[in-house]
């Protein structure tokens, strides 16, 4: 029993390392892939040196100019000639078919992941009956329901998007009745924890008696 609890003890430490590393090598392999060679040409064009060597290094400075790249670009952005290129440049590419489906749609979610106005892009986590009552799934409030759904279904809806446990990054979206969408007094960060955990990982210190009870 001992020899099972000190290999379950190590690969609870061992595990979230190895994953956290993992990820990170492949951030860093996804985006300075198109660069390593054009470094590695550039600098290391005539040196003497192991070529993993030379190819780790090559990611290093790829990543570092890649970095200085994106937040001299946000500085640059914020002029205001700048600013008037890219609307116009925005303009151009939203007119063009099949690009213009492409683009408006990464512009939209990845402006509302990295919002600057201090809004989310999910409001906070509910609950909501899925597939049917008794039955419940843990979701997120997103954004306001189209004016088209509204003038369609009278009845006041709220969009929900339910996401699948472990793969967050998948999931369904809802228009649930807004009588029927239940706000859990819990953070995003901890919701995500929850589901990503399938239930395994929690930090809800209320009692049932302090909820809402759920009908």
């Amino acid at each position: 029993m001992r020899i099972k609890k000190y290999l379950i003890t190590g690969l609870v430490l061992l595990l979230p390392l190895v994953l956290t590393i993992m990820v990170i090598f492949f951030l860093v392999d996804f985006f300075t892939s198109p660069f390593v060679n054009l470094v590695e040409a550039h600098i290391f064009g005539k040196a003497y040196l192991p070529q993993g060597l030379i190819v780790f290094i090559s990611r290093i400075l790829a990543l570092i100019f890649l970095l200085v790249f994106i937040f001299l670009l946000g500085v640059v952005a914020r002029w205001y000639i700048v600013k008037n290129i890219i609307s116009g440049t925005s303009s151009i590419l939203s007119r063009i078919p099949l690009i213009k489906t492409v683009y408006k749609i990464s512009r939209d979610v990845i402006s509302a992941l990295f919002s600057l106005d201090g809004k989310k892009a999910f409001k906070h986590p509910v609950m909501i009956p899925f597939p049917h009552r008794p039955t419940y799934s843990m979701g997120f409030q997103a954004g306001e329901v189209a004016e088209e759904i509204k003038n369609t279904i009278k009845t006041p809806r709220v969009s929900v998007f339910a996401p699948t446990a472990p793969h967050p990054i998948t999931g369904f979206l809802f228009l649930i009745p807004e009588k029927d969408v239940y706000k859990l007094d819990m953070s995003n960060e901890e919701a995500v924890k929850y589901l990503v955990s399938c239930g395994l990982i929690h930090s809800l210190e209320k009692t049932p008696e302090d909820r809402d009870e759920l009908p």
